[in-house]
């Protein structure tokens, strides 16, 4: 049986916290540190050009939008955010957008979360200095409705880039827009928003609300006797209706090390809470949301380690302690194994 450490350690709410005690004391529930895998190339290696500055795009209409990229853990995934505002400045919609490298379909993918519930998966090709991506696009005020489009960059130099969107879905292919995107260094300073939209989660997300703001913290022992320190932060992303949340594993001397990130939002094109979890290793890890009876949270997820595909029930229990009680379950083999059964605390 496979399990990464990094997946045991951090995974409770899509791999977001720490390992405390592993209160199993059978050796299928200690974590296992294996050895790290052979250095290869990095697919993800092509987008370093989008880090640093701030790429901005004004339209005829006097709207502007700007893309912050941020690299995630391991460098095997990137972020982008995206505000957009109007001539004065005051911010109208935003978008938070995820590539990343699936180790089991061997492809970047790209996940989309927009404003008002809208949703963009598909895949992404790079030829030189052409970024192709091709996506299905959910609208939850058109349900049912599936487009499919194509976006296609092409790089004038290191800080500029045009971008041109054509409708791919077989009924109506056709041209629909082009801009210019030029960077500027350092970024714009941070324009204000404004409304409710930009924090108020929807209903179905509330059972999150109780995790967004704090610091969650765990410190312990691996089963070889190294310790740990681990600390995970969650937010709502701004305008999107998702929660985006981050592990961090601290040391006494040195720089925080990025361990995973994960975001959970509203699928609008399987009408479920879905999960995405991305770890420093290049591990992905996917599955639907489901909100238990009293409030407790289950994640029935895949995880693609490597070649190999896991599949794993992850469950939270919110104590009257105040602490919140995890535990993992590999479904790999015969039945169910008990892997990891921990409490988490919030500073």
């Amino acid at each position: 049986m496979r399990l990464h450490p990094t997946f045991i350690a951090l995974f409770p709410i899509a791999g977001l916290f720490g390992c405390a005690a592993v209160q199993d004391e059978s050796p299928d529930a200690m974590p296992v540190q294996e050895p790290a895998p052979a250095e290869v190339a990095n697919p993800m290696a092509s987008f370093a050009r989008m880090v640093s500055g701030e790429w901005r795009v004004t339209f005829a209409n006097g709207t502007s939008q700007f893309d912050t990229w941020h690299w995630g853990p391991g460098e095997h995934s990137m972020r982008a955010l995206t505000e957009s505002s109007n001539a004065d400045g005051t911010s109208t919609s935003g978008v938070c957008r995820v590539l990343y490298w699936h180790p089991g379909r061997k492809e970047i993918v790209l996940l989309g979360l927009f404003s008002r519930c809208r949703l963009a998966q598909g895949t992404v090709k790079i030829d030189g200095e052409v970024v192709d991506f091709n996506s299905d696009f959910h609208d939850l005020g058109l349900p049912g409705l599936r487009r499919e489009l194509s976006l296609r960059w092409a790089f004038d130099g290191p800080d500029k880039y045009r971008a041109t969107l054509n409708e791919a879905t077989a009924a109506a292919p056709g041209f629909l827009a082009e801009w210019d995107y030029v960077r500027s260094r350092p970024p714009v300073a941070t324009r204000p928003r404004t409304g409710e939209e930009t924090s108020k989660p929807s209903e179905r997300l509330k059972a999150l609300e109780a995790l967004v703001g704090h610091t969650w913290e765990a410190r312990g022992d691996w089963a070889t006797g190294d310790a740990f320190h681990i600390q995970s932060t969650f937010e709502w992303i701004p305008y999107v209706d998702a929660t985006y949340a981050r592990a961090f594993a601290l040391t006494q001397d040195g720089e925080p090390t990025h361990l995973l990130d994960a975001y959970i939002y509203d699928h609008t094109g399987t009408d479920a809470l879905h999960c995405l979890a991305l770890s420093n290793w290049g591990g992905v890890y996917e599955g639907d949301l489901t909100v238990l009876e009293g409030g407790a949270l289950q994640l029935d997820l895949k995880g693609y380690e490597g070649d190999q595909v896991v599949p794993h029930v992850v469950r939270f229990d919110f104590e009257q302690d105040g602490t919140l009680r995890d535990r993992v379950w590999s479904l790999e083999g015969t039945g169910p194994t008990l892997m990891l059964d921990v409490h988490h605390k919030k500073l």
